[in-house]
C-alpha cells in the first residue's frame, strides 16, 4: 500500500499545478462574479443620484414653465437643457384629469416607449421615479419628476444612457482578465516550483519502499521535514527498523530452532543406536530412556510454541472470557513446575494472599504461567526460588512470578516479549518465543502481561480484568 502511495511522484507535481492554476482561475471568477455586478449597480446609481441632484438644482418647475403656459418650448431648448445635464433625452409631459400629454421633447420625432410607464406611475402617485432599464439604445438611466406650476401638473422624463458607466465596467474586466491571465500564469510556475521539492522527497521515499520490498533494510530512511511527508518518513523509519530487527530475529530464530532441533535428534540417534547394540545394563539403559524422554520433551515445546504462534498469528487460536480463580491456578502451575525445579536444584513456593477472582481463560492462564515459572527457572541459578502470589486490583487480579535471580538488565528488560528474542549470553536455551505468546495470550483474555527487574530479582505480573457479577457473589459467598 505503502509502495502504491509513493508511486510516480512526478502525478503529484502536476497536480499541485493543476490545482494552483485552477485555485486561481477560481478565486478571479469568483471575484469578478462579486465584485463587477457591484461595482455597475454603485456606478449607476452614483450616475442616477448625480443627475437627480443636477436636476433639482435646476428647479424643474420653473425652468419648464413656458411649457405648462405657453406650450412653446421647442426641442432645441430641451436639447440645450439635456446638454448641460449631459443626458440624451428629456421629454414633458403634462397632466389634464386622467389624460397625459407630451407638450415639449428634446427628440419629438421618436416614440417615448417603455418610459411612459413609469411617467404614468409617477403622475398617478405624484412620487419620482429612478430605474435603471434595458433599452435598444443599451443601459439608459430613467428618471421621472413630479411638478407643479402654477395650477398646471405634469411630469418630467430624463433618459440618460449609462454607456460611460458600461466602458468603466468593461475596462475593469479587461484588467481583471488581463490579472487572470497573469496569476494562471503565476499559478502554474509556483505549482510546479512547489511540487518539484515534494516530488523529490517522494521518488526518495519510494526508492526506499522499493529497498525494504527486496529485503535490504540496512538504509536508514531520513526526512527532518515536520509535515505530512516527513511523518512519512518517520514511519517508513520505524517499520524498516522493525523489520530489520524482526530479519535479525529471524535468523537467529533459524540458528536457533535448527540447533534446538538437531541437538535433541542427534542425541536421540545417538541413545537409540546404543539401545540397539544392546550390552547395557538395566541402569544404562534406565537412565538412557530418561534423557530421550527429556528430549522428547524439548522437541514438543519446540512444535507447541511454533504451532500457537502460528494459531496466533492466523486468529485461529480461540480464547475464552469465564471466571476463574488465580490463587487456585497459581498452586496448579507451582505443583506441576516443581518436578522441573527439583532436577534444577530451585523451588517453586506458593504464597497464600487469598482468593483473587478474575476473568480469563483457565488453559490459558495456565499456560501463561508456565511459560513465566519456566522462564524464570531458566534464567536464575540453581537454589533459586520462584514465588507465586496473587493480588487484587482495582479492575481485576493478579498474579505474580517473582524469582531472587540477578534480575534483567533494562536494555534487556524492554525486549524481553519480542518474539524470537534471547537475552546475550543467556545460559539457558530456548526459543525466545514463551513469553512473546504469554503476552499475546494475556492481550486476548484482555489483560496484559507486565516486566519489572532489579537487583534483588524480577517480577512478571499477569493482570486480568475482574469476574462477572456472578462471579463475584459466588467467590464472595463462598466459605
Amino acid at each position: 500500500m505503502i509502495r502504491a502511495a509513493l508511486q510516480r511522484p512526478g502525478r503529484l507535481r502536476m497536480r499541485l499545478t493543476v490545482v494552483a492554476a485552477a485555485s486561481a482561475v477560481f478565486v478571479l471568477v469568483v471575484l469578478a462574479a462579486l465584485v463587477l455586478p457591484s461595482l455597475q449597480r454603485n456606478l449607476e446609481q452614483s450616475r442616477i443620484s448625480s443627475l437627480r441632484t443636477s436636476f433639482a438644482a435646476g428647479n424643474p418647475a420653473s425652468l419648464l414653465e413656458p411649457a405648462f403656459s405657453q406650450n412653446d418650448v421647442t426641442p432645441t431648448v430641451l436639447q440645450g437643457i439635456a446638454g448641460t445635464l449631459g443626458v440624451a433625452r428629456i421629454t414633458v409631459f403634462s397632466i389634464d384629469g386622467f389624460t397625459l400629454r407630451r407638450v415639449a421633447d428634446s427628440a419629438p420625432d421618436d416614440p417615448v416607449g417603455t418610459p411612459t410607464e413609469f411617467v404614468q406611475a409617477t403622475a398617478r402617485l405624484h412620487q419620482n421615479v429612478s430605474v435603471v432599464k434595458h433599452l435598444p439604445e443599451g443601459r439608459t438611466a430613467i428618471l421621472t419628476f413630479y411638478v407643479t406650476n402654477q395650477g398646471a401638473n405634469g411630469v418630467v422624463l430624463v433618459e440618460a444612457p449609462l454607456r460611460d458607466v458600461q466602458q468603466q465596467v468593461s475596462a475593469v474586466e479587461r484588467r481583471l482578465a488581463i490579472g487572470g491571465a497573469f496569476a494562471f500564469l503565476v499559478a502554474i510556475a509556483a505549482g510546479a516550483l512547489a511540487g518539484e521539492p515534494l516530488a523529490r522527497r517522494l521518488a526518495r521515499l519510494r526508492a526506499a519502499a522499493d529497498r525494504i520490498a527486496r529485503g535490504s533494510f540496512s538504509e536508514p530512511i531520513v526526512d527532518h521535514k515536520h509535515d505530512e511527508i516527513g511523518d512519512l518518513a518517520r514511519s517508513l523509519e520505524e517499520m524498516r527498523t522493525r523489520l530489520d530487527a524482526l530479519d535479525r530475529a529471524r535468523a537467529t530464530f533459524i540458528a536457533n530452532a535448527s540447533h534446538e532441533l538437531r541437538t535433541p535428534l542427534t542425541a536421540l540417534g545417538g541413545y537409540l543406536e546404543l539401545l540397539t547394540e544392546g550390552g547395557l545394563s538395566e541402569a544404562e539403559r534406565s537412565e538412557f530412556l530418561e534423557t530421550m524422554g527429556e528430549q522428547v520433551q524439548r522437541l514438543t515445546k519446540l512444535a507447541t510454541d511454533l504451532l500457537d504462534l502460528s494459531r496466533l498469528d492466523a486468529g485461529g487460536l480461540k480464547v475464552a472470557h469465564e471466571d476463574v480463580e488465580l490463587g487456585e491456578l497459581a498452586a496448579d502451575s507451582a505443583r506441576e513446575m516443581q518436578a522441573l525445579a527439583a532436577r534444577r536444584g530451585s523451588s517453586v513456593l506458593v504464597a497464600d494472599s487469598g482468593t483473587a477472582p478474575a476473568r480469563g481463560d483457565e488453559a490459558r492462564v495456565l499456560q501463561v504461567l508456565r511459560a513465566l515459572v519456566d522462564n524464570a527457572l531458566r534464567h536464575t541459578p540453581p537454589g533459586s526460588i520462584v514465588t507465586l502470589s496473587t493480588e487484587t486490583t482495582p479492575w481485576g487480579a493478579s498474579v505474580v512470578v517473582a524469582d531472587d535471580g540477578p534480575g534483567i538488565p533494562p536494555e534487556q528488560l524492554e525486549r524481553v516479549f519480542e518474539r524470537f528474542y534471547r537475552a546475550p549470553g543467556a545460559a539457558a536455551r530456548g526459543t525466545g518465543l514463551g513469553l512473546a505468546i504469554a503476552r499475546e495470550l494475556a492481550e486476548r483474555m484482555d489483560g496484559r502481561l507486565l516486566a519489572k527487574s532489579g537487583p534483588d530479582g524480577t517480577r512478571f505480573t499477569l493482570e486480568l480484568p475482574g469476574p462477572s457479577e456472578e462471579g463475584a457473589r459466588a467467590y464472595s459467598e463462598a466459605p
